[in-house]
């Protein structure tokens, strides 16, 4: 383990292939280390989604090297620099970050009714996140602020969206059953 930890993640990257893989794997196994970085739920809302949705892709090096940059402000000069191991514990922390949004997100899931359905909510899914960010705004001129919200402020109102939704649909139901 002792030749692992000498080398920068820029030398890793060039590593040949067999090398590569043999340090990717040991890497992997490393306990996460958040470099200081705070919890998940405080990261800005636009910054959770936009590394959610790198993570649910093939990740590469240089997603990677954006991901460290956006939560920690560092150059990639100065990330390329860095020992290798470190760089994997940061992004343990991050994919383990993620992975705590994901079970998260599973309580705001939605199932639309046959008549949503048939109305096409499914065109919604093209705009992905833009379309809480937007609705949370109202408008235009402030869904950049709704964006740089904590994760955790914009996770709560849509929590409270969808129980006064089910609430409310509860209630027609009572009310035109009389």
């Amino acid at each position: 383990m002792d030749q692992f930890e000498k080398i920068t993640f820029r030398e890793f990257l060039n590593l040949e292939k067999e090398e590569f893989k043999e340090y990717e794997r040991i890497g992997l196994l490393l306990n996460p280390d958040p470099w200081g970085v705070s919890e998940v739920t405080n990261w800005p809302y636009i910054t959770v989604k936009d590394i959610q949705s790198m993570l649910s892709q093939n990740l590469d090096y240089e997603q990677v090297i954006a991901i460290i940059t956006e939560l920690t402000g560092q150059r990639k000069e100065k990330i390329l620099s860095k020992i290798w191991i470190d760089i994997f514990k940061f992004i343990k922390f991050v994919v383990k970050s993620i992975e705590r949004i994901d079970e998260l997100e599973k309580a705001l899931a939605y199932e639309p009714d046959a008549n949503e359905e048939r109305a096409g909510i499914e065109m919604f899914n093209q705009f992905g996140y833009f379309v809480t960010i937007s609705r949370l705004a109202g408008n235009i001129l402030e869904q950049e602020a709704v964006g740089q919200l904590p994760y955790s402020q914009v996770y709560s109102e849509l929590k409270l969206r969808k129980v006064d939704n089910i609430f409310m649909k509860n209630y027609q139901k009572i009310i035109s059953a009389k």
